[in-house]
């Protein structure tokens, strides 16, 4: 059983949480699968109130080192690149989800390029069932903004590139930041499942041209979404989201 140490009040909590998680998988002593200690049980080992666990599991999620399963609890997962190297400063004060959106206007494009050009019959089967998911599931936010990003991960596996589709893998809960944080209407959820159709029948018409040209429209119309909806946050994470409000997919 890892040993979680009592926090100093001066420092940052979500800081030292991240840290000694981090640190206890490196040494071995946490492995990708254990469950974690329950909310109340964490507060009480690092010696702070719920919330404060609450909003660093939050982040532990948002970064990839923790995952939630409902009604089961919070397990460790399987280390990718994001949560070994990530850098607290760049999650609380440089804007990584602006950062996020930044990268996919390069990425994606080129995804989507390199996926009218190689893509199988069996990858186009994967965009239509992951595009079958978003149709039905356009009134449910969560599910639809999953569905939404399960079609840019077959996506990044139809352009046959490991390094892509490992890269996409790896800052796949960021991906789910941005989609949910660009979705504020419900049009916006069928506008960007209609962008997801017109991607589709380019792959499908093998024409990389027109493929590159939609998706750099997508991105570049969700860029815009997050920044005229939070003006005041496209520098920063809000460790408070509420999805509540929020509709549709990327």
């Amino acid at each position: 059983m890892a040993d979680f140490q009592t926090i100093q009040k001066s420092r940052s909590i979500p800081e030292v949480v991240l840290e000694q998680i981090q640190k206890l998988i490196a040494e071995g002593k946490l492995q990708p699968g254990d469950h974690l200690p329950s909310e109340m049980d964490l507060a009480e080992q690092f010696g702070v109130g719920r919330s404060s666990i609450r909003e660093a599991m939050r982040v532990l999620q948002l970064v990839g080192v923790v995952e939630v399963i409902q009604g089961k609890g919070t397990f460790v997962r399987e280390p990718g690149i994001l949560p070994l190297m990530v850098d607290w400063s760049r999650i609380s004060q440089m804007g990584i989800i602006s950062e996020v959106m930044e990268a996919r206007q390069f990425m994606e494009v080129l995804l989507a390029q390199l996926a009218a050009e190689r893509a199988t019959e069996e990858d186009i089967e994967a965009l239509r069932a992951a595009l079958e998911r978003s149709r039905a599931s356009i009134t449910n936010v969560e599910t639809n903004v999953q569905a939404g990003v399960n079609f840019h991960l077959a996506l990044a596996d139809a352009a046959h590139n490991q390094v892509f589709a490992l890269m996409y893998r790896t800052i796949h809960d960021l991906y789910l930041e941005t989609a949910r944080r660009t979705r504020i209407t419900p049009e916006a959820a069928h506008d960007r499942l209609h962008d997801h159709e017109c991607i589709l029948a380019a792959i499908m018409a093998r024409d990389p041209e027109t493929a590159a040209q939609v998706m750099k429209e997508h991105i570049d119309k969700a860029y815009q979404i997050m920044s005229a909806g939070e003006p005041e946050k496209a520098g920063s994470v809000d460790l408070n989201l509420s999805h509540g409000r929020d509709f549709g997919s990327l």
